[in-house]
């Protein structure tokens, strides 16, 4: 049996994930040319750490956790006006916010919207610096469709 061709691949429902960093941007360019291929549904989601939790952990630190989150839900609100303003006027896009760990909430999007390929960055940026992959790691590993992966180019020398 061969494979189909990628000419006969094509996908109904893109669930993109951003998060602002530079592998994200990425992966929407890719998202937005699958979904205009394909004439896809297209979702943008953000998720947005349960700050919360983390700070009520902290010891000797006087934080307010509530303003915390309040300015994470901000950030990631910023975010995701950000990519859906990047989509082209004539593709009809859905924005979507998540609050949680971001690999099990993409999973769970994925499941939800009934998507047929998620698209997310190598990389991401969390509040604390890089996710060093483990997101679109969880991500390949436990999403049951197609997963893409992308890497931002290197920057120029």
């Amino acid at each position: 049996m061969s494979p189909p061709a990628s000419e006969d691949i094509r996908f109904r429902h893109v669930l993109v994930a951003v998060d602002g960093s530079s592998h994200a941007v990425m992966a929407l360019s890719l998202a937005i040319a699958l979904a205009q291929r394909d004439h896809a549904k297209l979702s943008v989601l953000t998720v947005v750490p349960n700050v919360r939790d983390g700070a009520a952990a902290a010891w000797n630190v006087p934080v307010d956790p509530l303003a915390l989150q309040e300015e994470a839900d901000r950030d990631a609100d910023r975010t995701l006006r950000a990519a859906i303003d990047a989509v082209p006027q004539d593709l009809p896009v859905r924005a979507r916010l998540r609050h949680g760990h971001a690999g099990p909430e993409i999973v769970a999007e994925a499941k939800e919207g009934e998507h047929d390929v998620v698209v997310v960055g190598a990389r991401g940026l969390g509040r604390i610096g890089s996710m060093v992959g483990s997101v679109s790691n969880y991500v390949l590993h436990h999403v049951k469709v197609a997963v893409i992966v992308a890497h931002a180019p290197p920057p120029a020398p």
